[in-house]
């Protein structure tokens, strides 16, 4: 009979996802509503940074975020390198809001980055934590070339001499893989995400990913491979409903007062 009734114990546990201790939890789709997406790692480098592990983002406490035509997060000293607020609906994604720190000590200096179109960029995250990030209107500026090239688009696919085929189009971050083309004896490469996966309580986390080649706006760094990976952490900050026993519970208190007050006056 104990053996019986451990069984269908088990049973249970495993229908409802509590499963033995070690195994792992459902994934929670994100529902409908508003969250914030904060940078929490990762890198930035000419060439692969998922592989060398170089060119790590910082969260620039002390550098001057406002330098350059406003450019930089408005996040300084936050701890994290950038924050995006952005609405899901139906599992697509739309930004309200785009800060991200700067890439220190590149090739061409601080380098700063801002959004000049909110409603170019969008997205999708899908019921298995696949997420697709359109950056479409992502500009940067680097310190050293300010006055020469100034302001232009930032990780736009029409690099002169790409060996990959050219979309003209910004590229954009996946949980999945991303590609770049050849450059010269370098050859192309491959970056891989992480989907995003529970982390409790209303929070995802994940790894997003861009690799590319710089576009011939950029002068000399035209068709100069790049990489770009974003450790993240999504939180719901939609408004939490407030369930049905407790307003049952409220009305009964507000019930038994009035029964009190009567019971008094009488």
């Amino acid at each position: 009979m104990n053996i019986k009734k451990t069984a269908v114990a088990a049973g249970i546990a495993l229908s409802l996802g509590l499963g033995v201790s070690g195994a792992q939890a459902a994934f929670t789709p994100l529902a409908n509503g508003s969250y914030t997406m904060y940078f929490t790692g990762g890198c930035f480098q000419f060439g692969n940074c998922q592989t060398s592990g170089l060119g790590g983002l910082t969260d620039n406490s002390t550098a001057n975020e406002a330098t350059y035509a406003s450019f930089g997060s408005g996040i300084v000293g936050d701890g994290y390198m950038g924050v995006i607020v952005f609405t899901l609906s139906g599992g697509s994604l739309t930004v309200s809001s785009f800060s991200q720190d700067s890439y220190l000590a590149t090739a061409g200096g601080t380098f700063y980055l801002r959004s000049t179109n909110l409603g170019t960029m969008g997205g999708s995250i899908d019921g298995s934590g696949n997420v697709s990030f359109d950056s479409t209107g992502r500009v940067g500026v680097a310190a050293s070339f300010a006055s020469t090239l100034g302001e232009q688009p930032w990780n736009i696919d029409n690099a002169t001499g790409q060996t990959a085929p050219v979309t003209g189009l910004y590229v954009p971050w996946t949980t999945g893989s991303s590609s770049n083309g050849k450059k010269g004896l370098s050859a192309g490469f491959t970056m891989t995400g992480t989907p995003l996966s529970d982390a409790g309580a209303g929070v995802w986390t994940g790894t997003l990913v861009s690799a590319g080649n710089i576009g011939s706006l950029w002068g000399s760094f035209d068709n100069t491979q790049y990489s770009e990976l974003f450790n993240v952490k999504i939180v719901s900050t939609s408004a939490v409903p407030v369930p049905a026993a407790v307003w049952l519970f409220g009305s009964g208190l507000v019930g038994l007062v009035g029964i009190a007050r009567r019971k008094k006056s009488a």
